[in-house]
């Protein structure tokens, strides 16, 4: 699945099993393109960036309509791993500050 973003068609590694939703970006130190969160109903979630290696910009979406945005979220450190929360039915997540996304954008979503 791929996303559109400033005319850009950017690749998404889809995370939508318990094991790769609890995994995510963990011990890892790039990705090509995003990583895209999917669950089946809309509610509040929470995401924190324990053993990410690094930064992360973490978006929710509820409808392909972005609800929430943090920017430049850093790896957790020894004494401290906060958490981020937002509403949504999907979660996309992109290296920090490689893309523009506000809330109230609209994601398209292409198989």
């Amino acid at each position: 699945m791929n996303v559109i973003i400033d005319n850009k068609e950017i690749p998404l590694e889809i995370m939508s099993t318990p094991n790769a939703i609890s995994t995510g970006m963990m011990g890892r130190d790039s990705i090509d393109g995003g990583m895209l969160f999917i669950f089946p109903e809309i509610e509040e979630r929470s995401f924190w960036m324990k053993d990410c290696l690094i930064p992360l910009d973490i978006i929710f979406i509820v409808n392909n309509k972005v609800t929430k945005v943090h920017l430049d979220c850093p790896p957790c450190n020894e004494n401290k791993c906060k958490s981020y929360y937002g509403i949504g039915d999907k979660v996309l997540e992109f290296p920090s500050g490689e893309y523009d996304v506000e809330e109230g954008n609209i994601l398209e979503f292409i198989n």
